[in-house]
């Protein structure tokens, strides 16, 4: 009994130290340097990279999603697309597409934020990868993108306010 709590004790710990890493990022990689990066060096919204085919009922039913009210709004406020069509080049750092629609959702110096999104999705998958890039935008970079908006649009009126 006594031998087998001894094991314990001991295994155990190894076991932690062996699975952690302290391996970094490579010089060139973008976290790496996130830190060093001016505010005003990033990027005002995500780029979004809507990789697409001609004659892609997917990619038509995803646009589709992607016009509807509430994820339009988000989009519209938050992001900008950019289309590009199967086969041509993508930003260095990027997994190619499987298939299409694939959707990238990119931050500074094109690094992708989250997974890319494949395939159609309803309204309910679509505003979880938009919120997903926005948190992690934040998160990456400090930047609250809504928080930013907000701002602009609070002193736009204040503004507006003034000068009636």
């Amino acid at each position: 009994m006594f031998l087998k709590r001894f094991l314990l004790l001991i295994v155990i710990p190894l076991l932690f130290i062996a699975c952690s890493s302290n391996e970094e990022p490579p010089k060139d990689h973008p976290r790496k340097n996130i830190h060093k990066i001016n505010k005003e060096d990033l990027p005002k919204c995500i780029k979004v990279l809507f990789v697409t085919q001609p004659h892609c009922p997917s990619c038509e039913a995803l646009q589709s999603t992607m016009q509807q009210p509430i994820p339009q709004t988000l989009l519209n406020d938050y992001f900008e697309i950019e289309t590009i069509f199967l086969g041509k080049k993508l930003p260095d750092g990027l997994i190619p597409p499987n298939g299409t629609p694939t959707v990238y959702f990119l931050g500074y110096q094109d690094e992708p934020l989250i997974e890319p999104m494949v395939g159609e999705k309803t309204e309910e998958d679509l505003m979880m990868f938009l919120e997903d890039a926005l948190f992690e935008f934040k998160h990456l970079y400090g930047v609250d993108l809504v928080e930013q908006k907000k701002g602009e649009t609070n002193e736009t009126n204040e503004t507006n306010q003034t000068i009636h």
